[in-house]
């Protein structure tokens, strides 16, 4: 299931290439547009763990999941740290700073020229996503949130970061969300997986409700994806 998520069209997006490659007219106006519909997003992320944990059986499955919201405050662990320093990325930038502060730091830095009303579909995304966790099945939210989500961010963010770093003058600080999300939601990643496979291994049916999950997350954020392409190239014009 991993290896399939890793080749799904939300993880190599034709959009996501053209920002790594820099094909947009005008790259700063493109990663501000970026910023101004993706905060939408980061924004509620906390509310996605928690509709799972909501729904996990398992006490150590739920605690694994708490501890990935703990993060999401600002709370990392010692060896967490000591990967981001490996980085570059200095203790004081992101310790206490809950994720969602550190994407708005992310969109004043690159919208100080810009500002964008958030486009229908993005709003869309994160209600079908969030109302989605909220009534599938254990076994779906968990594929979703994991599978789906946790474990493709390393390398959806990759092509993104080489975007900040090649085509604005944005420091890593600024853009330290992405960096700090592509070292702890891999570790993250690898927890949901074994999740995942925990649920899956039950039966047949709890295999094709993980996959399930997965699937619907990757669409819907290939939809999303899809959107911002159209929506981009058009401001651009």
């Amino acid at each position: 299931m991993e290896d399939i998520a890793l080749q799904h069209q939300a993880v190599h997006h034709s959009y996501l290439q053209k920002l790594s490659q820099g094909e947009f007219s005008n790259m700063e106006k493109a990663l501000a547009y970026f910023a101004s519909q993706y905060e939408a997003y980061s924004v509620w992320f906390p509310k996605y763990l928690q509709a799972v944990i909501d729904k996990l059986s398992n006490p150590v499955h739920k605690s694994h999941l708490l501890e990935n919201l703990a993060e999401e405050k600002g709370q990392l662990h010692e060896e967490d740290l000591q990967a981001i320093r490996t980085m570059g990325i200095d203790d004081s930038w992101v310790v206490g700073i809950p994720h969602p502060i550190l994407f708005q730091q992310f969109k004043k830095a690159i919208c100080s020229n810009y500002s964008f009303e958030i486009n229908e579909a993005v709003t869309n995304w994160r209600t079908s996503f969030l109302n989605y966790l909220d009534t599938c099945t254990e076994a779906e939210a968990v594929g979703a949130i994991g599978l789906g989500t946790e474990s493709v961010v390393k390398v959806i963010y990759r092509p993104l970061i080489d975007s900040f770093s090649n085509y604005t003058s944005l420091t890593l600080r600024d853009y330290v969300f992405f960096p700090l999300h592509t070292e702890v939601d891999d570790e993250h990643g690898k927890v949901l997986l074994a999740i995942a496979n925990d649920l899956a291994s039950q039966s047949e049916e709890h295999a094709r409700l993980v996959l399930k999950g997965m699937e619907t997350a990757l669409d819907l954020r290939a939809e999303f994806w899809s959107n911002l392409e159209k929506e981009t190239t058009h401001i651009l014009q």
